[in-house]
């Protein structure tokens, strides 16, 4: 399995996974003519793409999923609560229902649902599993439920929200009430949160953890690569690769 970010960010969200020649994306944001172009310069093809699979339906995560589905014709993979949301930014497309719980297999990986906590309808995340790993994708969280926690237990790979700084948010330009919202239990992760969500997955199998979804307004990568360092090294489980992904740019491409 490989796996690569091809932006993670407020202006826009994708994940791309492969293996075996066959891909999926979880979410996509961008442009057609961006994500071919941030593909292109990772040396991925989107030809390989089987499906796609949306977490929840702000424009971040699905303003391009419609182009994208008719372009390569692409299953569309959401809730059904996601889906009567997002209906009007999606357009016509070849979708089916997707539920917490529920494993559906493309080409070689097995993608599973799970439910999470983000101010949004029916949202999800997902663990991809193929012959001989694991990446789990937690991103949008306003807290790591139990359930979370334990399907994130014993995987390869992890790419894990550290969405802001709470001193940077708190004293920063946001109005009070947003946030509010940002802190949340239906908000996103701070980096003192997903940094104890990483001591508890943390096992010496453990090989690349990504950190996405990071402000620009409330966070800095070396701020989040900060904590998250402090964490492994004071839980010395395991040391996995780290790395800060980009709005702007891709993530190295991962093998697992």
């Amino acid at each position: 399995m490989r796996f690569c970010l091809l932006a993670s960010g407020s202006k826009g969200n994708a994940t791309y996974i492969e293996e075996n020649g066959a891909a999926i994306l979880i979410d996509n944001g961008l442009s057609l003519v961006q994500l071919q172009g941030r593909a292109k310069s990772a040396g991925l093809e989107l030809s390989k793409l089987k499906a796609v699979f949306i977490t929840h339906e702000h424009g971040d995560h699905v303003k391009g999923v419609g182009p994208l589905a008719r372009k390569y014709s692409l299953k569309v993979y959401a809730s059904p609560g996601t889906m009567m949301a997002a209906n009007g930014t999606l357009g016509r497309v070849d979708y089916e229902p997707i539920a917490s719980g529920e494993t559906v297999v493309a080409g070689s990986l097995k993608v599973s649902s799970f439910s999470s906590s983000h101010d949004a309808t029916e949202p999800l995340i997902y663990v991809v599993k193929g012959p001989g790993a694991s990446l789990g994708v937690a991103m949008d969280l306003g807290v790591v439920t139990h359930l979370i926690r334990q399907q994130f237990l014993n995987l390869t790979a992890a790419v894990i929200e550290f969405n802001h700084d709470l001193g940077m948010l708190i004293n920063g330009p946001y109005h009070y009430v947003l946030k509010q919202r940002v802190r949340s239990r239906v908000g996103h992760l701070s980096n003192e949160d997903a940094s104890v969500f990483l001591t508890e997955i943390l096992h010496q199998g453990l090989k690349h953890v990504v950190l996405g979804h990071i402000s620009e307004t409330n966070n800095l990568p070396e701020l989040a690569l900060q904590a998250a360092r402090e964490a492994l090294a004071k839980a010395r489980r395991g040391s996995p690769s780290l790395c800060a992904a980009s709005q702007w740019e891709p993530t190295p491409v991962f093998q697992l």
